[in-house]
C-alpha cells in the first residue's frame, strides 16, 4: 500500500502543533495552573489587600495565559515564513518502507522503526520524530488520503505510538 500528497505549511499549522506540543507537557499545565491560582488570588484577596496587590495577581495571570499562546503564534509565523523548506510545497510519499519527504531534489526517508509516534490532532496528523519534533500534515489538505495515512501507521506502529481515530 502507498499513497502520495503535496502540503503547503501554514504559519496556523504551526502554531496549532506548537500549542498542541506546548500544552500537553508538563510546563504547558504548570503554566495555566500557576495563571489560574494567581486570577483565583486576586478574586479572593479582594478587599483584603491593597489594590495594587490584587492589580498584580491578577496581571501575573492574564500575562501567563496570553503570553505563552502570542509568543507561539509569533515564532510559528516567523518559523514559517523565514525557513525555504517550510515556505515551499513539500511532497509525501508513504509507504511500507516509511514516510518520504522531498522538495524539488532534496528527499529523505524516515523509516516505520524510527518513528517516535503518530498523532491525529483536530486539525493536524504530527509524524513525531522525536518527543520534540514531527512532520506536520495539516489535515484539511489531506483529507482524501487520511484513511490511507492512518491505516499505513496503524499496521507500522505498535499501539501506544499511535494515536489516530477514524474518520
Amino acid at each position: 500500500m502507498k499513497t502520495e500528497f503535496d502540503i503547503q505549511l501554514r504559519p496556523l499549522d504551526m502554531y496549532r502543533y506548537n500549542l498542541y506540543h506546548t500544552y500537553t507537557t508538563a510546563s504547558g499545565w504548570l503554566t495555566v495552573l500557576i495563571a489560574v491560582i494567581a486570577i483565583a488570588a486576586a478574586v479572593r484577596k479582594w478587599g483584603e489587600v491593597g489594590l495594587s496587590q490584587t492589580v498584580m495577581y491578577a496581571a501575573l495571570g492574564v500575562i501567563l495565559l496570553l503570553y505563552t499562546p502570542l509568543t507561539l503564534y509569533l515564532r510559528s509565523k516567523q518559523q514559517v515564513l523565514s525557513s525555504p523548506v517550510l515556505k515551499n510545497v513539500l511532497h509525501y510519499t508513504i509507504d511500507d518502507t516509511g514516510i518520504t519527504t522531498s522538495q524539488g531534489e532534496m528527499s529523505s526517508t524516515l523509516e516505520w522503526a524510527a518513528v517516535y509516534r503518530v498523532v491525529a490532532t483536530k486539525h493536524n496528523i504530527l509524524v513525531c520524530i522525536n518527543p520534540r519534533n514531527a512532520f506536520i500534515i495539516p489535515r484539511a489538505q489531506v483529507a482524501k488520503e487520511y484513511g490511507a495515512i492512518r491505516k499505513l501507521a496503524q499496521q507500522h506502529l505498535e499501539k501506544y505510538r499511535f494515536k489516530m481515530k477514524e474518520g
